[in-house]
């Protein structure tokens, strides 16, 4: 059976009158039967079991307003399919991440794979070019062609 795992400071992000607004001070906990979220005093905001939902992701970087690292991480409800975000503090980006991933998986939760930046047809289109521009290059200061 897996341990629980309680991250303190976490921010739910939610929809405000000017836009997305991030309430702090809040516990989210990992539990074997599923996740709950927790005011600072220990009141229950939110809860569900892990057969309530159906993903699980990390969706993106993030800073925290006092300057630490952050995961957000989406969570989607099966039923009524809504939608929680969530921004868990973190010293260590890659393994948060992981982490939430693994607990998805563990769970059979759909969760998200990060996108590369660039499509590797792309990068390699980008060396080859570079390669091409240098030979061009080098050939001409030895002056064996013109350009």
């Amino acid at each position: 059976m897996e341990q629980a795992w309680t991250v303190p400071d976490v921010h739910l992000l939610t929809d405000g009158g000017e836009g997305q607004i991030a309430v702090p001070h809040l516990t989210l906990t990992f539990a074997p039967t599923g996740m709950e979220l927790d005011k600072a005093d220990g009141e229950e905001v939110w809860s569900s079991t892990w057969t309530q939902l159906q993903e699980l992701s990390p969706v993106e970087r993030s800073v925290l307003p006092d300057g630490r690292d952050g995961v957000v991480i989406l969570v989607v409800e099966r039923e009524d399919r809504r939608r929680h975000r969530f921004v868990l503090p973190t010293d260590d980006v890659a393994s948060t991440e992981a982490t939430i991933r693994r607990r998805a998986v563990a769970h059979a939760l759909q969760t998200r794979s990060p996108r590369p930046a660039v499509s590797r047809a792309l990068s390699a289109s980008i060396v080859l070019a570079a390669a091409a521009v240098m030979a061009a290059l080098l050939l001409s200061a030895a002056h064996v062609i013109r350009l």
